[in-house]
């Protein structure tokens, strides 16, 4: 998923968005669905700057002008690609929001969500971590919208928490977000880079390691027990 948005002013960054062409005429969503497959394959292992829509249009078995039919130009085809990948995520989202099991479950789902879609495909991984965030007008195109309402999702479900007393009263809900998306993004980089076959972590594990902290709370009354001792001496 992309981050790291540049500041703008709103009516510059709407200026800017592009336009999604309408569907053509007798559009054949299997057809439409072969291109974005293609384009994400291509921008994938070859990078967006240096794919080519001849390249995408050979890999999807269409002609050429064809692409242009359905999209206006590779900035668009990539944009679809993020726009229509988030959606089916966000779908999920909700509803893993909107369950019954406590906070903490659902944040793990929530994250396991994450690490989980983009961990299942290397080539979309590369679109999501690489090939977006060399445009700035597209990372600040759908870090206003979609990749908002994730952020949105995740504050609104450690708030829950924390009424509930489920987390900690003094917990900064917007800085949580933050430490949880930066956590996994490094981990679904790391992968992609590596080359492992799996990312190092799944929800359960990054979720239960950020709430139970990095200090060792049961041997603590042990630990200052020993340093009265030693203070003694």
């Amino acid at each position: 998923m992309a981050h790291s948005v540049p500041r703008r002013t709103a009516s510059a960054a709407l200026l800017d968005t592009p336009e999604t062409p309408k569907t053509p005429s007798g559009a054949d969503p299997e057809k439409r669905k072969r291109i974005l497959d293609a384009a994400i394959r291509t921008f994938g292992r070859r990078g967006f700057h240096e794919a080519r829509i001849a390249e995408i249009a050979a890999a999807a078995g269409v002609a050429e002008g064809t692409v242009y039919l359905y999209f206006k130009n590779k900035e668009d085809l990539l944009g679809v690609v993020f726009d229509e990948s988030m959606d089916g995520v966000l779908s999920q989202a909700r509803g893993i929001r909107q369950g019954d099991d406590n906070a903490a479950e659902r944040l793990t789902r929530l994250v396991d969500l994450h690490l989980a879609f983009v961990g299942s495909d290397r080539d979309l991984a590369s679109v999501f971590q690489i090939e977006l965030r060399r445009s700035a007008r597209l990372v600040e195109r759908f870090s206003r919208s979609k990749l908002v309402e994730y952020f949105r999702l995740l504050e609104g479900l450690l708030k829950e928490g924390i009424d509930e007393g489920e987390f900690r009263a003094d917990l900064d809900p917007r800085l949580a977000v933050r430490i949880l998306f930066g956590a996994a993004d490094e981990i679904l980089s790391e992968w992609l880079l590596s080359g492992t076959e799996f990312p190092a972590a799944d929800g359960k594990r990054l979720v239960g390691t950020l709430l139970r902290g990095f200090a060792n709370v049961e041997d603590a009354p042990k630990k200052e027990a020993t340093k009265r001792t030693r203070r003694t001496k």
